[in-house]
């Protein structure tokens, strides 16, 4: 993630929260569109989790009071954004095995080093956001962190849920019996991110879809 693009998106995320309307679904379609532009590679998910944070601490500093509720909307967008992410990653994978595609076992291994983590990357962030805010806010950052971290979050279910996929089929490749995700990636277009961006960018539509207007009536 360049640093242009942390800034623009820092800026967009900063800007939206300063909006109470629907701002859960703009902070979930800004996460969205930039993992999109990084064809949903899951090593970019971090850096996005990372800059979107900071840009709600950032914009919501300002409101004061009115901060709590908005704070929670759009930690939700954000959540469900990765969460989908990562659930488009599992369908890729799911979907490519089955039509008998595979992918390298080091492209399978990179993705599970790459979202094991991501839950905890999320809430460690928000931690660490907290920790750099003052007042009221510092406050509900800190309390959203204690309730995300004892309740789960959508991120950590589709992570455990694809971890399980991926842990599999790595514990075949091992005992021979899924020589297929061995070696090279049959060909580029199946690679694994490119798949899922494809995946992910349904996703996105569909749920764009339900929230525009509808001009028929």
């Amino acid at each position: 993630m360049s640093m242009e693009d942390k800034e623009n998106m820092f800026d967009d995320v900063r800007s939206a929260v300063h909006q109470d309307e629907g701002l859960r679904e703009k902070v979930r379609d800004l996460v969205l569109k930039a993992v999109l532009q990084r064809q949903a590679d899951p090593a970019a998910l971090k850096a996005v989790i990372r800059t979107t944070l900071n840009g709600v601490g950032e914009g919501l500093g300002q409101r004061g009071g009115q901060a709590t509720s908005a704070l929670r909307e759009a930690v939700r967008g954000l959540d469900e954004a990765v969460g989908r992410s990562v659930f488009a990653l599992q369908m890729a994978l799911e979907e490519s095995w089955g039509q008998g595609r595979s992918f390298a076992e080091s492209d399978v291994q990179r993705t599970v080093d790459e979202v094991k983590d991501l839950e905890q990357d999320l809430l460690q962030t928000l931690r660490d956001v907290a920790d750099q805010t003052q007042g009221l806010l510092k406050g509900e950052m800190s309390s959203l962190y204690t309730h995300l971290s004892r309740t789960g979050t959508d991120t950590g279910a589709q992570v455990r849920s694809v971890l399980e996929v991926l842990n599999s089929r790595l514990a075949s490749a091992t005992s021979g019996a899924g020589a297929d995700v061995r070696g090279t990636v049959e060909e580029a277009s199946s690679r694994l991110a490119a798949v899922a961006s494809g995946i992910l960018s349904g996703l996105a539509d569909s749920l764009d879809a339900k929230t525009r207007p509808d001009k028929t009536q």
